[in-house]
């Protein structure tokens, strides 16, 4: 390929290969591969310029150059959107050139006519635009429906009737570029949602040759086997061929009943494997799953918009007749067209419909550019509301990283058999507590890759039952072992765990009904998180607990070492919800942050649910806030984010009323030409869009890539 090296500098260059060279996919696979080279940080394409920008290790300078002039202009590489985070940084970056671009045109053609085009023709082409209004404003009364397109129609309409061309082209003007905003900052909401919206791992286990083997997700492909056990949420859409279990599709579906799966069943990526265990073959890898195509929807739901905005839109709408009223009244009684126009030309209705949903889908934008994905704005609104939450306490609000404290042994089984037995089952579920284990079996040299496993009965919370080499092993909590399991509880165990387990959560196994020891799991508070609770309270929570279901001594220590309010302890899953439902019900507006798969149910009852970046699969898959890091710091700056987008709406709503209210009054006692009133309305409609595009938390960070 030939191209001109515009500009560079160390590290960045801009190469000229030719306008409409590339189409969009055309560019798109273009870029991919450039990113693909070793040294390479990031590289831009656009289609409408034919330009290449390439940001490097200046090092790689000849390998970039190299690659460029290898590609065959007849045989351009195409690609369709990636989900990584490189490519997401890709498309955001061509979402705002395409703006610029399109913004630049729309200003640059109008400019263009003032000074090049003669006023019949100017005006010819004001008409031709009316038609276009009056056909969509048509169209809605058609519908029964009488919303703000009507209002802009009539008011484009009429200007054109009494020759007030320029006003109706102003109008026509303001209209186009404060919808190219309004698409602008959409897309960019979809493209952050898209990122977030399906959870998949670093890793699965693939079945090959008789064996489970973990790979990296972005290397499963058709055809290939995955393992999946209970607790995982699935990285692709598949059929399965082995196994049976329970699958919440509340995802794809929005029903929260689980779904029986067995073998010859469908299931789809992004659902959660509750209770079970299954073989899948993969019939769509990552990025061509269903749900990838669905995020489309989730936007457009009127049960995700937050109820100021459909409150606006209701009320934008509502405003329209009565408008026209006005109209029609100020017509009759003063028979003076101009002060009736002053009605039409200025409005509440249009500044009330595009403000509130750029302010939204612009908090949300920024959001994700802060490493947060808010999975619909009335999550924004009632997070700015709430004044409860509630933490799950393991993995949580304590420390991320667990760590084994003891090894206590309770019959001939040394430490190390305990642990080594104890990591070959929690290796395949994801929860903190089994991170520890494992993590402390790798530490201590101890293999435990042959272990031969029959079906695994895995209870939410409770334990793992399974058969290793023809013996029957549990391990999990006390409830599970000596209520559900039937093993016997040796006399003075409780003095024993007083004793040396102090406030560790301890997980007990079991082989053949025979208690064989427990592992005392050290879970201190996370660093960050005094501080956090001090801002929560200083941000207006009032009530801020823990649910566990850990002892009560252990409950009573944390909550007394971080002062919180209150505490649940020894909670089962279903009786997290009960929890979260009663403070709901005592009037409460409730944030639940968890990290498990025992946390699922409590996080879908919760008003907000949030889940860090270091949960389970299955407590990402169903928060309504997805975080991107490990940082309980992010809960108090989506607070922020939160309450100053409550604070930028309802401070439109007064300006928006006091400003037109005093346009109007001036347009009618013929104190400003309806056109001087008309202008001042259409430009602060479109001041109070792009203000609602700024920043709430001042400039936001961008996500490495």
């Amino acid at each position: 390929m030939v191209f001109d090296i515009v500009s560079e500098l160390p590290g960045r260059l801009r190469l000229r290969c030719g306008r409409y060279l590339f189409t969009e996919e055309e560019a798109r696979g273009v870029a991919y591969q450039i990113m693909g080279l070793d040294g390479v940080r990031a590289a831009e394409v656009h289609a409408s310029l034919g330009s290449v920008l390439v940001t490097f290790e200046p090092s790689r300078r000849e390998d970039v150059l190299s690659a460029v002039r290898a590609l065959d202009p007849l045989a351009l590489p195409r690609a369709e959107a990636g989900l990584g985070a490189r490519e997401g940084a890709l498309e955001i970056s061509l979402e705002n050139n395409r703006f610029q671009v399109e913004a630049g045109k729309l200003v640059f053609w109008r400019m263009a006519r003032r000074v090049l085009l003669p006023v019949p023709i100017r005006a010819a082409i004001t008409c031709l635009r009316a038609v276009g209004y009056a056909i969509e404003g048509l169209r809605c009364l058609l519908r029964g429906e009488i919303c703000v397109e009507v209002l802009d129609a009539t008011a484009i309409v009429a200007s054109c009737l009494r020759g007030q061309f320029s006003e109706a082209g102003t109008i026509s003007f303001l209209l186009q570029l404060s919808g190219l905003m309004k698409e602008h900052v959409q897309a960019r909401a979809h493209l952050a949602l898209r990122d977030g919206m399906v959870v998949r791992s670093e890793s699965v286990w693939a079945v090959v040759d008789d064996e489970d083997v973990r790979v990296r997700t972005e290397d499963v492909c058709r055809g290939m086997v995955l393992h999946l056990g209970a607790g995982s949420v699935l990285p692709v859409d598949g059929v399965v061929v082995g196994g049976a279990g329970e699958i919440d599709e509340s995802s794809m579906t929005g029903e929260g009943a689980p779904v029986r799966k067995e073998a010859g069943s469908t299931v789809f990526a992004g659902t959660a494997l509750a209770v079970g265990d299954l073989k899948v073959r993969v019939t769509a890898p990552p990025g061509c799953a269903r749900i990838d195509n669905i995020v489309t929807l989730v936007e457009e739901s009127s049960e995700l918009k937050a109820g100021v905005q459909s409150r606006a839109e209701r009320l934008a709408d509502g405003l329209v007749p009565y408008s026209l009223l006005a109209f029609f009244g100020i017509l009759a009684i003063t028979r003076n067209i101009n002060k009736a126009m002053a009605v039409l030309m200025v409005d509440y209705s249009c500044a009330i419909k595009l403000s509130t949903p750029l302010a939204v889908m612009s908090a949300m934008d920024e959001a994700a550019r802060l490493g947060v994905t808010v999975r619909g704005g009335k999550y924004l609104e009632a997070l700015a509301a709430a004044d409860t939450v509630v933490f799950d306490k393991t993995g949580t609000l304590t420390n991320a990283t667990p760590a084994v404290a003891r090894v206590i042994s309770c019959s001939e089984a040394t430490e190390d058999e305990l642990l080594r037995l104890s990591a070959c089952i929690e290796e395949h579920f994801p929860h903190s507590m089994a991170r520890a284990i494992v993590s402390e079996a790798e530490s201590r040299g101890l293999v435990h890759e042959h272990e031969l496993h029959a079906e695994v009965r895995y209870v939410v919370a409770h334990g793992i039952s399974t058969c290793v080499n023809g013996d029957e092993v549990c391990i999990g909590s006390a409830h599970f072992l000596f209520e559900d399991e039937g093993v016997a509880r040796p006399e003075g165990l409780d003095d024993l765990l007083a004793s040396q387990a102090g406030a560790s959560s301890t997980i007990f196994v079991a082989k053949n009904k025979v208690l064989l020891g427990c592992i005392c799991i050290s879970d201190p508070p996370r660093p960050e998180v005094a501080d956090v609770l001090r801002r929560l309270r200083a941000q207006g929570f009032t009530n801020l607990v823990i649910i566990t279901g850990d002892s009560e001594s252990c409950a009573r220590h944390v909550a007394a070492e971080l002062g919180l309010d209150g505490y649940f302890a020894q909670v089962l899953p279903e009786d997290k919800a009960t929890h979260v439902q009663r403070l709901k019900d005592e009037g409460h507006t409730v944030v639940m942050v968890g990290d498990g798969i025992n946390d699922s149910p409590a996080l879908a009852t919760a008003d907000v649910s949030v889940a860090l970046s270091d949960a389970s699969d299955i407590a990402r898959a169903v928060a309504d806030v997805l975080v991107h890091d490990s940082s309980l710091a992010s809960l108090v700056t989506m607070r922020t984010l939160a309450s100053r987008l409550m604070a930028r709406i309802h401070g439109d709503y007064r300006f928006i009323v006091g400003f037109n209210s005093a346009l109007i009054a001036g347009g009618v006692a013929s104190l400003l030409p309806v056109a001087t009133a008309a202008y001042l309305h259409n430009v602060s409609t479109l001041a109070i869009a792009g203000l609602n595009t700024t920043p709430l938390l001042g400039r936001p960070r961008l996500r490495r890539i």
